[in-house]
């Protein structure tokens, strides 16, 4: 771009951001109140939907909406201007009065009085075509307004919050460092208690079978505790006891010991003897 194009950039957004403003100013206020206007032959002023059919051209008229776009494609290319968010903002309120209340003359226009049918008709088709142009306008002054906008945080960021009130006193803080640190469980280890042991199962499977047992023999005994043995009665219990042996066995055994008891009579007697 030369250098005198780009010196007037930002004069020549301006002037066409003013002739865009300007002209939905007075086309808007002229289309709502008609200020101004001199009485029919019949002595009545122009009606809302006369006004209408006659503004509805000027409210969406394209010299006014390229107007406009062309100021904010000023502001913005090559390179931004100072003032550009301004010209954007102004220029996307404009464009949307002038849509707004270019949709309410367009159908309003029916019911003007003196139009033929071939005139609305064709005044409906085009003022149509004129609205479709600035939203169009609309969307792209919308979508360089918007490059302007502050960054949205990013997804999962939360602000830490800050709680109000007095820290904790030196106390505290001395109880806080004094705290042991808290074990951690292992990677893949659930927290909770440790499951109980097979053993300890076990145990308590049996006593719950005692438990039961007891409580049975109770019934069964009219519901009168059973005596309970004494130590001494539990150990005689506890000693294995042998079965007798056989009466032949008996005699063999006791005759065993006698013969072993002379023998070793006669070998006494005889070490008694041999002595000198």
């Amino acid at each position: 771009m030369p250098p005198i194009a780009q010196r007037l950039r930002e004069p020549a957004a301006f002037v066409l951001l003013a002739f865009g403003a300007l002209s939905t100013l007075f086309n808007t206020i002229t289309f709502l109140f008609g200020p101004g206007e001199n009485t029919n032959g019949l002595g009545g002023a122009p009606s809302f939907s006369d006004r209408a059919a006659a503004e509805v051209g000027n409210l969406l008229s394209v010299v006014v909406v390229a107007a406009l776009v062309g100021a904010v494609a000023l502001a913005h290319l090559p390179s931004h201007l100072k003032q550009v968010k301004v010209v954007s903002l102004v220029s996307l309120i404009t464009l949307g009065v002038a849509d707004l209340f270019g949709v309410v003359a367009l159908f309003s226009a029916f019911g003007a009085n003196g139009s033929t049918g071939w005139d609305k008709t064709s005044t409906f088709f085009i003022s149509l075509g004129e609205l479709a142009v600035a939203g169009v306008g609309t969307w792209l002054v919308l979508s360089w307004f918007q490059q302007h906008q502050p960054a949205k945080p990013a997804a999962g960021f939360q602000q830490p919050q800050q709680q109000w009130g007095p820290g904790p006193g030196p106390q505290q803080q001395w109880q806080q460092q004094q705290q042991p640190p808290q074990q951690q469980a292992p990677q893949g280890q659930p927290w909770g208690p440790p499951p109980p042991a097979a053993g300890t199962a076990a145990a308590r499977s049996a006593a719950a079978a005692a438990a039961s047992s007891r409580s049975r023999s109770r019934s069964r005994s009219g519901g009168q505790p059973q005596p309970q043995p004494d130590a001494d009665s539990m150990m005689t219990q506890a000693i294995p006891t042998v079965p007798p042996a056989p009466q032949g066995q008996q005699q063999a055994a006791s005759a065993g010991r006698r013969a072993a008891d002379r023998q070793l009579d006669r070998g006494v007697t005889s070490g008694v003897t041999a002595r000198p």
